[in-house]
């Protein structure tokens, strides 16, 4: 009961993480490498309702002043590619898993889970590097890459004595633990009762609520 009173107790100082402390000016759009594979068009049938939903749950992880610029991106991506992925604010930079102490971070976990990411995401390791999918044709280290962004810097910043949340791809953020607790606490593709079928899932993907 201790444990669990600690976990759920939010470290307020930390609420206000945004791209805007990972990005001081929006990223330019990147250009794809054609020898890359690339993520087929996810197939979930949505109604005007469900594309604004997929939108605005996007478009919660971009400050304000970016998503006039932001917003018809998205649409297309969602139109196009089935999902929204950020591709804007993919690192240019091929990815890879790089010697662990040339990640910053406060702790030893920490470095490890971004080396742990990265190497997912190399493209000689994942199946759709650029849709963030490892394996499985739907396997997601994390929905879209504004979530990438946001988890490594929590991780960057967390301590021993903090651990991350993240729910099917989304950062909740870090809470008070102790240093024998875990340092991240995840979930993924959880669908219950009436919703448990690929039909529900493969919708909940495409609105950003659900990963596997």
């Amino acid at each position: 009961m201790h444990f669990t009173t600690h976990v759920l107790r939010r470290c307020d100082d930390l609420k206000s993480i945004s791209l805007k402390d990972i990005f001081p000016e929006l990223p330019t759009k990147k250009s794809f490498n054609p020898n890359y594979r690339r993520a087929p068009k996810r197939g979930a049938k949505l109604s005007d309702d469900d594309i604004k939903l997929a939108m605005k749950n996007a478009l919660r992880y971009i400050p304000s002043e970016w998503q006039e610029t932001l917003i018809p991106e998205f649409l297309e991506e969602l139109l196009t590619r089935g999902r929204i992925y950020g591709y804007r604010f993919r690192p240019q930079e091929d990815i890879y898993g790089k010697p662990i102490d040339t990640y910053q971070a406060h702790t030893l976990e920490g470095k490890a889970l971004m080396v742990m990411i990265d190497n997912n995401l190399d493209p000689a390791v994942a199946l759709y590097p650029y849709e963030l999918v490892t394996y499985g044709e739907t396997g997601q280290v994390c929905q879209n890459w504004m979530q990438y962004h946001l988890i490594k810097k929590y991780l960057s910043i967390m301590t021993d004595e903090q651990t991350l949340t993240v729910m099917s791809g989304h950062p909740l953020g870090l809470f008070e633990s102790h240093k024998r607790a875990p340092r991240v606490i995840l979930t993924n593709g959880l669908m219950v009762g009436l919703y448990d079928n690929h039909h529900d899932f493969e919708r909940a993907q495409t609105l950003g609520v659900a990963n596997y």
